[in-house]
């Protein structure tokens, strides 16, 4: 609930109860259940705080005390007055167990609520801004949607750097909540700052990144992540476990999704095995006017509350990049269809990460690879460094407007 609905019904449902009791007891004479007065602190202690709490707690004694007077229940064949105490005083006791009761409660929901706060300073202290426009020129937006009260705050991140040889960007989700998801995904972050600067390509990257979380991760850590490189025409990703991303040209979407798939950061992510079989790397060609959308599970997972249905990721995702004029609008119009699918209850945080490729995109900067380059430096052959044939020809094929290596929607 919200904080205003919660403290209405807080209010109206002990009053609630309270009256329907003494309804109920007033409505007839042939049996008697005044007793059941203490229902309502016993509900104010779900819903509401001490003080409201020992206001509902008196009001249920001097019900009690009221309708035991009106049933004539003090007189001898009713018990006298010490039976008349004794139902009174096993309300009373009812009424103060159930104010310990709300105090415990008020306690541990603010202990949990400044456990929160600060993993969400936390969060939001690491995850730094990105700029709306890259060096290459490239158009980008970032959302981020924490989710709901309830929930715990995840470890989503999502980086941008440049390179001498291009954009390149991280976006991944730490296993977990809480603080220790934060953690990791801090150690991560502040990983791929420094090597996404010095690693010629970009699936050289994943081995630091995994040894990363392998070091100061507990036994069952990991990260899930994409690592990309936008550099001029031309995409190339390496994919760790992490949900495929969404490319979107000429009004259509389909997924880009790797012909092999590589273990999340931290269970052997970049290794010599992978990058022999050139598993999980995807090199697209890029058309002016295409729209890229990196994501998280906190939108792919979302489910309608009602019917526990997943959220319709490729139709909600071609309708608010090919309808919205700019990234930023495009991102609030995903958000908020989410949010309306979930009933604003998501249950894990969402983070987003749009590029689009401008119809005149700046030219590569000197020094910056090529495609041809690319294949001449070895990225064809066989070897530790990954991108060969099946990324050259997946970019091919892009190019061509043919199927490429990536997995269409």
């Amino acid at each position: 609930m919200t904080s205003s609905r919660r403290t209405w019904w807080a209010v109206v449902m002990p009053a609630l109860t309270l009256i329907a009791v003494i309804l109920l007891e007033i409505s007839n004479r042939t049996w008697t259940i005044r007793e059941l007065v203490v229902i309502s602190p016993m509900a104010a202690a779900t819903l509401a705080g001490p003080g409201l709490t020992t206001v509902y707690a008196v009001a249920a004694v001097v019900s009690a005390l009221g309708l035991g007077w009106y049933d004539s229940l003090d007189t001898g064949m009713a018990g006298g007055w010490t039976a008349q105490i004794v139902r009174l005083g096993g309300v009373a006791i009812g009424g103060v167990l159930a104010i310990l009761a709300s105090r415990y409660n008020t306690g541990r929901e603010t202990t949990l609520a400044n456990v929160r706060r600060v993993a969400e300073v936390a969060q939001q202290a690491i995850l730094t801004d990105v700029p709306p426009v890259s060096r290459e020129g490239l158009r980008l937006a970032v959302r981020y949607e924490s989710a709901a009260a309830e929930a715990s705050v995840g470890g989503d991140l999502y980086e941008l750097v440049d390179s001498p040889w291009g954009t390149r960007l991280l976006i991944g989700d730490a296993r977990g909540k809480g603080l220790g998801a934060v953690r990791l995904a801090s150690r991560v972050l502040g990983c791929f700052r420094v090597v996404a600067r010095g690693r010629r390509y970009i699936h050289e990257v994943l081995p630091d990144l995994d040894a990363e979380v392998a070091s100061v991760g507990e036994l069952d850590d990991f990260v899930t992540g994409i690592v990309a490189e936008l550099g001029g025409r031309w995409l190339t990703l390496a994919n760790a476990g992490h949900p495929d991303p969404v490319l979107w040209r000429h009004g259509r979407v389909r997924l880009l999704a790797p012909s092999g798939r590589q273990p999340p950061l931290g269970l052997g992510a970049g290794s010599a095995r992978a990058a022999r079989d050139n598993a999980g790397v995807v090199t697209v060609a890029l058309e002016p006017g295409d729209r890229l959308l990196f994501y998280t599970d906190g939108i792919a997972e979302a489910r309608d509350r009602r019917t526990g249905e997943f959220f319709p990721l490729l139709p909600a995702v071609e309708r608010a990049l090919g309808e919205a004029r700019t990234l930023d609008d495009a991102l609030a119009d995903l958000a908020a269809t989410v949010r309306e699918w979930t009933g604003s209850a998501l249950g894990d945080d969402v983070a987003l990460l749009a590029a689009e490729v401008p119809a005149d995109p700046r030219p590569a900067l000197p020094g910056t690879p090529t495609f041809s380059t690319r294949r001449q430096a070895g990225l064809a052959a066989p070897g530790p460094a990954p991108g060969g044939r099946r990324g050259e020809q997946s970019g091919l094929a892009a190019a061509g407007g043919s199927a490429s290596a990536s997995a269409s929607a």
